[in-house]
């Protein structure tokens, strides 16, 4: 039976996402987040037709990129989400040095530099960057959090300003030092910036046990 004139085909939304990945693989080692829609169509192997076909216009070819690559850090986000039982502490040195180690050695910290510039240059992209880069990252600290809020190792507190908290400066560290080549003028030790900061984070949101203990201690 002949397919109806306009129909997409079963695979359209699979080969969507292949054709995003070569793209998103092209430009980045390419011409970057300012490619014209010529310039990503030879970075992929393809042509101009081809990705007008999948994603209308070049704006729309970057948010399937960005969708492209939250697809593939999804199972690592997913990881990120595992505690260490009834010690927050660790739970959150566990989180940070597995996104650093992402960062540096999975190509998450090139991907989000090229995301968030593509963002930051074009409107129409900063909500994808948003919701396809930065809340999933958030929402997986966030999640961290609640579980353990939910086991009683934390008070109740707001999750998402909390994860915001955590998250902003260590991902401002890591863009100043890789991203930006902040490594070469002002260098910081990452580790031991990110040490500190989750301590700051504990006092300000102390475990329950120590909170107990003190309160133990007072009377």
């Amino acid at each position: 039976m002949a397919r109806t004139r306009g129909a997409r085909n079963l695979d359209y939304a699979e080969q969507r996402l292949l054709l995003a990945r070569k793209v998103r693989d092209g430009v980045m080692t390419g011409p970057g987040p300012k490619s014209s829609l010529r310039e990503m169509a030879a970075a992929a192997g393809t042509s101009v037709t081809r990705l007008r076909h999948y994603f209308g216009d070049r704006a729309g070819v970057l948010q399937a990129v960005m969708e492209s690559a939250r697809v593939d850090f999804s199972p690592y986000l997913v990881r990120a989400t595992v505690i260490v039982p009834g010690d927050v502490r660790a739970s959150l040195k566990q989180y940070f040095s597995g996104f650093q180690v992402a960062w540096f050695k999975f190509g998450v910290g090139r991907f989000e530099a090229f995301a968030l510039a593509a963002g930051l240059t074009e409107a129409r992209l900063g909500p994808s960057y948003v919701e396809q880069q930065l809340e999933p990252l958030l929402q997986t600290l966030e999640h961290l959090l609640q579980r353990h809020v939910e086991r009683g190792n934390l008070e109740p507190l707001d999750t998402r300003a909390a994860a915001l908290q955590l998250l902003a400066p260590v991902v401002l560290g890591l863009f100043h030092q890789d991203s930006l080549g902040g490594s070469r003028c002002r260098p910081l030790d990452l580790p031991a910036f990110t040490e500190g900061h989750v301590e700051m984070f504990l006092r300000a949101y102390p475990p329950t046990r120590r909170r107990r203990a003190k309160e133990k201690a007072k009377a």
